[in-house]
């Protein structure tokens, strides 16, 4: 089976605003709502997939026995995150979103990805990577083996996986004052509580309420707010491995600057 980072180093191609309108994907995107909407319905099943040295953790949600999608972590980047979305057992889209490294190391642009497939293989492939990529045929091979292998191991490790949904990791949540953003080998979230200490959070994966504070820090510094954070075991190869952190999760601003 390929890795994850055969993923990242595939070539890509660039899409339009407009491209998810045209009628060669319509047929994908029913099925994409259709899944969506009844998620609530199926049933929530979780494992975990090991191709020594990567480590998948894998959430899936099963219709009647069948793996309808499949979100996927992978333990060798731990802000990329990609969704499976199966007809007959098998991918018929994948999207997938992670962020570029940078020259110095430090979290970059982030890559939304499309990948849609017909009898097999993938026929359409966008991205927001900019700029585009050269393409070619031998990349569209490539990437459709890679996804079509990982596809058929989730879903049988699935299939044996753990009912009942990912156990969630206990969260917390604290007051204070937004002090900056800190660049490094990664991103800190960076405040200081009522009391006066301290805090500093990993960014590894927030929500788009932190998303847009990276945008422009500065215009937020001085801001009252209120964070949600959590501890979670990560892979920071900086530090030589595996260790735990605190990583934000979401931020909610009070009152005016």
């Amino acid at each position: 089976m390929k890795t994850w980072s055969l993923f990242f180093a595939a070539t890509v191609l660039a899409f339009p605003a407009l491209s998810l309108a045209q009628s060669d994907t319509a047929h994908h995107r029913a099925v994409y709502s259709q899944i969506n909407d009844n998620e609530k319905s199926f049933t929530k099943v979780t494992a975990t997939h090991k191709d020594e040295p990567t480590v998948f953790a894998l959430t899936g949600w099963l219709d009647n026995g069948e793996v309808r999608k499949i979100v996927a972590e992978c333990s060798d980047d731990g802000e990329g995150v990609t969704e499976y979305y199966l007809e007959g057992g098998k991918p018929l889209f994948v999207y997938n979103v992670y962020y570029r490294t940078t020259e110095s190391g430090k979290r970059g642009e982030k890559i939304e990805e499309r990948l849609y497939f017909k009898d097999g293989s993938i026929f359409k492939w966008l991205t927001t990577e900019k700029p585009a990529p050269v393409f070619h045929g031998e990349d569209y091979a490539a990437t459709t083996e890679l996804y079509t292998e990982n596809c058929a191991a989730f879903v049988a490790a699935l299939k044996r996986g753990k009912a009942g949904g990912k156990a969630k990791a206990a969260t917390q949540v604290v007051e204070g004052t937004f002090v900056g953003i800190e660049e490094g080998d990664y991103f800190h979230w960076n405040m200081r509580t009522k009391a006066g200490e301290e805090l500093s959070f990993f960014i590894l994966k927030p929500d788009a309420s932190v998303e847009k504070v990276l945008e422009n820090a500065d215009a937020y510094a001085g801001r009252k707010c209120r964070v949600t954070s959590k501890k979670s075991m990560e892979n920071i190869p900086e530090a030589g491995g595996k260790m735990e952190i605190e990583q934000i999760l979401s931020v909610e601003w009070l009152g005016k600057k």
